[in-house]
């Protein structure tokens, strides 16, 4: 299987001097403000990096392997800022590729070529206050009227949601037909009936920003409608969503690697009894431990990618990805803070802030329980 190392290799080699030169510099002040970047979200888009997904004839990079080079991306950036990459893997992957995949011209003129430039921002609204995993509960509802439908109802835990100029929504167009009847609408924020009902304030990931969504009576049209008459546009965009575990993964791995650099430089300087701690047994082995858990994540991580860049099936390997990557390193971020002792838990330090965000990947996306119930089920359960 071709991998796409080296092109996936030199793309890192851009985005890993930007998040050191722009990035890294920012984070702390980032997570501390906790508000959402502007100015270095649009920068992102001028580099074009929200196109990594994307052929040149949509306004993409138009690269041989595209979901390893955006696992790439969604590292990399975790790497400085979980908060900042969050944002940007859903404007590059959810809240676009729908609308590459299945919407019209004119969506693509409207939302998708302006969001790859960085110019427009988009988010995905699937959650909702009392359905979580349960994809099927979900009480938003269209309604269908002369020239399109009318959106009712409210989400929650929306990524960009205070601050997208474009959102598609999952609502039901027959209630109490489950997940076939899940469709998905594009709803310009500017519409008359759509309201952002709160910011929430979160203990990770800070300067993403999250949002609870409502609509009343919001009008959308019937062009902007995803999918076709054939089927459910939710089911249709499942691979969407399932393959978006593989950047979540990405995401954990990117932090994971940060807080380790950090705990190994920190145990080369920092000394006690006469010597840098980093001598010491105990220290010592917590770092290979470190390193291990964080090889295995990469490992696994990038072989789900290459498998979606082969179109192979990926349903098991995505969610054993979020997993391993997930909860490995959250483990990480744990012992690296333990490494920093008491000046881990002093915000003037990072190994605060990457443990705190480390449990994003666990939870974002589905939880790992939620991971594991899928992969059972794979296996005939």
């Amino acid at each position: 299987m071709d991998t796409g190392l080296t092109e996936a290799e030199e793309f890192r080699g851009y985005v890993s001097r930007w998040v050191d030169e722009r990035l890294v510099p920012q984070a702390a002040g980032l997570d501390h403000a906790g508000e959402f970047p502007h100015e270095l979200f649009r920068e992102l888009g001028k580099l074009g990096y929200y196109g990594t997904m994307y052929p040149e004839a949509a306004g993409g990079s138009g690269l041989q392997h595209p979901y390893t080079c955006f696992t790439v991306l969604c590292e990399e950036l975790a790497r400085g800022s979980m908060g900042f990459a969050a944002g940007v893997c859903m404007q590059g992957s959810t809240a676009t590729h729908t609308i590459f995949q299945w919407g019209s011209p004119k969506l693509h003129q409207l939302y998708l070529a302006p969001a790859l430039r960085g110019e427009k921002i988009g988010a995905f609204a699937i959650t909702e206050p009392n359905a979580g995993s349960d994809a099927a509960s979900l009480r938003t509802r269209a309604s269908k009227v002369d020239g399109g439908w009318r959106l009712n109802g409210t989400k929650i835990f929306t990524t960009n949601g205070t601050v997208a100029d474009f959102i598609t929504v999952v609502a039901s167009t027959a209630p109490g037909q489950g997940a076939k009847a899940l469709e998905l609408f594009v709803v310009d924020t500017q519409s008359p009936g759509f309201s952002v009902g709160r910011k929430l304030d979160k203990f990770s990931i800070h300067c993403s920003d999250t949002a609870e969504l409502a609509f009343e009576d919001v009008f959308v049209p019937d062009d902007h409608r995803l999918g076709s008459d054939g089927g459910s546009g939710f089911l249709n965009a499942y691979k969407s969503l399932t393959v978006d575990r593989i950047f979540t993964a990405a995401l954990a791995l990117g932090t994971g690697r940060a807080a380790y650099e950090a705990a190994l430089r920190y145990a080369k300087e920092r000394s006690q009894f006469g010597q840098p701690i980093g001598k010491f047994q105990a220290v010592q082995f917590k770092l290979v431990d470190m390193l291990g858990k964080l090889e295995q994540a990469r490992l696994y991580t990038y072989h789900a990618a290459a498998l979606a860049d082969a179109d192979k099936p990926i349903t098991t390997e995505a969610a054993l990805a979020k997993i391993i990557a997930g909860d490995g390193c959250n483990e990480v971020c744990q012992m690296a803070l333990s490494i920093f002792g008491g000046y881990g838990l002093m915000n003037e330090y990072p190994a605060q802030r990457f443990l705190r965000d480390s449990y994003f990947p666990m939870v974002g996306g589905g939880t790992s329980d939620i991971m594991r119930l899928v992969i059972a089920r794979q296996l005939g359960f």
